[in-house]
């Protein structure tokens, strides 16, 4: 997955928001109802990188199955950066 599409800021915005209130009815649904302590804000962060990790790939997927033109162009750019 190229690092290009972390910095698409119309990609990157309702992946976050989705992870991270995914992340927050996960939490919930564990019973940690208040993040009081760091192991609740641990276990909240962790659901969160998790989350957002999978529906970038998700969205890398996605991309490539049906705009492959953009990830041609995505790729491109990546490499003419290296």
């Amino acid at each position: 997955m190229p690092k290009q599409l972390q910095k698409i800021w119309w990609l990157m915005f309702p992946i976050t928001f989705v992870a991270g209130y995914a992340a927050y009815l996960l939490v919930q649904a564990a019973g940690i109802i208040q993040l009081d302590s760091l192991p609740q804000m641990l276990v909240f962060v962790l659901c969160f990188a998790a989350l957002r990790t999978g529906l970038l790939f998700v969205s890398w997927l996605a991309i490539v199955g049906f705009v492959p033109q953009l990830a041609k162009s995505i790729l491109d750019k990546e490499a003419a950066t290296k």
